[in-house]
């Protein structure tokens, strides 16, 4: 019988690039939640499954590249090297075998694992890129595999080995959160998957923060699907919406009692403070949409004034325990890549719809020093949208436009950003339309930011 390094008879390259992988790449992936998976289980997996070690060779390639590319954070890298061409027949390769791995009669539960950690591998290798409309097609595909094979029901009465479903379920829950404000202006003949998942209806502390971690994206990710849905605008479907909008207010508040039960009675030792306070960001992060008044136009943004500057305080431990952990790159200006939502999504909240000047101005000076690609957000790219966007403001209160000025606190109602548009204009570029409100009062087109992913 063939050994299991004799199954993915891995070349020279291919080792090394494994190598890569396990000792740099994987930290990248793990997060603060992590049980062992990344680090640990898959490796191992890796020299069962040629699908995976493909993946990750050719991950690990792309990664690489990644962060040893000298080009500066604010210009658009070469594409095309070495590395990448070996990472596309590595790519090739897992496509092949996980294929055949799908086309078997049955699949074990491990076979699935593996499908959805391959899909989730394929989507970073995209991410690193900056090639969107690729990630998009990935994490479709992974989420439509979940929901195929009802992974996506989650009851109480789960096993240990749930949880590596449970970790991978929050990959693909923030991943599809990310994806949903392109998906307006995408191809019409892309089908982008609706199901949701299903939670256990559990009113019981939390077993892990794990658990409330995977809870907390799922409630948001359907607080989105609320939100930027057509029927939302819609006056006559206001009363409808009320009533879903106040379900997901007693999701979150059920939420709350939860992860109170749980930290109440916790091991201190299972509670990573890291993972807390990446909880905090986002719980926080999710409270400002669920609480917006949109009757006060761009105004409402005022009224979380203090919810900003705790949400920038949290980034600011954030990132300083990142980047004082031993992997760490000692250049902090050089951009760094995790699978997880962390920093990047409340900072461009924070420099965007926060007009305080001096708390926005920091969350944008975070997005520069510390550039960043979570997931399919890229920080590279966030900054540069809400640069454009202060400086569109700023100008409009301050400058040839200041004596048709309203009310409103630090940058007064009309020349406030009201519309951004994100358009994939092409491979690894984006489109940004911007309108204030004063462009949509006088019909004036939008003003067109065009840019690179690094």
């Amino acid at each position: 019988m063939a050994s299991a390094w004799e199954q993915v008879s891995g070349n020279t390259i291919e080792i090394e690039n494994f190598e890569f992988f396990r000792s740099v790449t994987t930290t990248d992936l793990a997060g603060f939640f992590d049980i062992g998976f990344w680090t640990g289980k898959l490796l191992q997996l890796a020299h069962q499954y040629p699908t995976l070690w493909h993946a990750m060779t050719a991950l690990a390639c792309v990664h690489h590249d990644f962060v040893t590319d000298r080009t500066p954070s604010t210009v658009a890298r070469v594409g095309d090297t070495p590395n990448v061409r070996f990472a596309l027949v590595q790519f090739n390769k897992s496509i092949q075998s996980l294929r055949r791995l799908l086309s078997r009669p049955t699949l074990t539960r491990l076979d699935k694992v593996v499908a959805l950690s391959t899909c989730l591998l394929f989507t970073c290798m995209a991410s690193l890129q900056g090639r969107q409309w690729q990630a998009f097609v990935h994490i479709n595909s992974g989420l439509k595999m979940f929901h195929h094979w009802d992974l996506g029901v989650r009851n109480r009465e789960r096993l240990d080995h749930d949880r590596e479903i449970d970790l991978l379920l929050v990959a693909f829950t923030q991943l599809d959160t990310q994806a949903r404000p392109y998906l307006p202006n995408q191809r019409s003949d892309f089908q982008w998957t609706d199901s949701r998942i299903t939670l256990s209806s559990t009113k019981e502390p939390f077993r892990s923060l794990l658990d409330a971690y995977l809870t907390l994206e799922v409630h948001f990710n359907s607080l989105m699907r609320l939100m930027m849905s057509k029927e939302f605008a819609n006056p006559a479907r206001v009363a409808e919406n009320l009533v879903k909008k106040q379900k997901c207010v007693d999701d979150f508040e059920q939420w709350d009692v939860r992860l109170s039960g749980f930290v109440s009675t916790a091991d201190p030792l299972a509670t990573d403070d890291r993972a807390l306070d990446l909880l905090y960001v986002r719980r926080i992060f999710a409270h400002v949409f669920l609480t917006l008044d949109f009757t006060k136009g761009e105004l409402c943004h005022d009224d979380f004034f203090e919810d900003y500057k705790r949400m920038l305080n949290l980034a600011t431990k954030l990132l300083d325990d990142l980047n004082s952990t031993p992997q760490a790159s000692k250049n902090t200006s050089h951009p760094n890549f995790c699978l997880s939502t962390t920093v990047a999504e409340p900072l461009f909240l924070i420099a965007t719809r926060c007009r305080e000047p001096t708390v926005r101005r920091n969350a944008l000076r975070l997005l520069q020093q510390y550039p960043r690609r979570e997931g399919i957000c890229e920080g590279m790219v966030a900054a540069k949208i809400a640069e454009t966007m202060i400086d569109i403001e700023e100008t409009g209160c301050h400058g040839g436009q200041a004596d048709s000025c309203t009310t409103g606190q630090w940058v007064c109602a009309v020349h406030r950003v009201a519309i951004v548009n994100f358009v994939l204009a092409a491979e690894r570029q984006i489109k940004i339309q911007i309108q204030t409100v004063e462009d949509l009062m006088l019909g004036r087109a939008e003003r067109v930011l065009v840019t690179s992913y690094w």
